[in-house]
């Protein structure tokens, strides 16, 4: 054998001479297991980055109608039924609010009930919602009757 022959032969070498494979991939997949509890262990442990549940409840709003952040949109009006849409026809909101001189806003809401605002006159506080088919279209998160 020639020095050629031998250089090749030691750069072909297998990584592992392992008879049985699925020994080796069954190590690897233990190994994987442990370190992967143990660094979950470890970071559920460390107190730097976690919030404790009295800090999240800290300026958290009890329920939706008391959430003035998330529902910064606001409009005055009375609240009427939106007529049912005929076969085919698409519609969005549930409640239409009728506004002074002013385009009305199409009003929907899984938080609020419209239904017990209908002919009152009331201010929606809410999101304003992409709408296709209606000028505004806003999802209802607070509701105050105006006497």
């Amino acid at each position: 054998m020639d020095l050629k022959t031998k250089f090749q032969e030691h750069i072909a070498k297998p990584i592992s001479d392992t008879e049985n494979p699925t020994r080796l991939i069954l190590g690897v997949v233990i190994t994987a297991l442990i370190l992967g509890t143990l660094t979950g262990y470890i970071m559920s442990t460390k107190s730097g980055g976690s919030l404790k549940p009295s800090a999240l409840s800290v300026g958290t709003p009890k329920s939706a109608q008391q959430d003035t952040r998330t529902f910064k949109d606001f409009a005055e009006g009375i609240i009427k039924v939106k007529p049912l849409p005929t076969k085919g026809e698409y519609t969005e909101g549930t409640h239409m609010l009728i506004r002074e001189s002013a385009v009305p806003v199409a009003l929907t809401s899984s938080v609020v009930d419209l239904s017990q605002y209908e002919g009152k006159k009331v201010k929606v506080f809410g999101e304003t919602q992409k709408a296709l088919k209606e000028g505004w279209l806003m999802d209802v998160g607070k509701v105050e009757e105006i006497k």
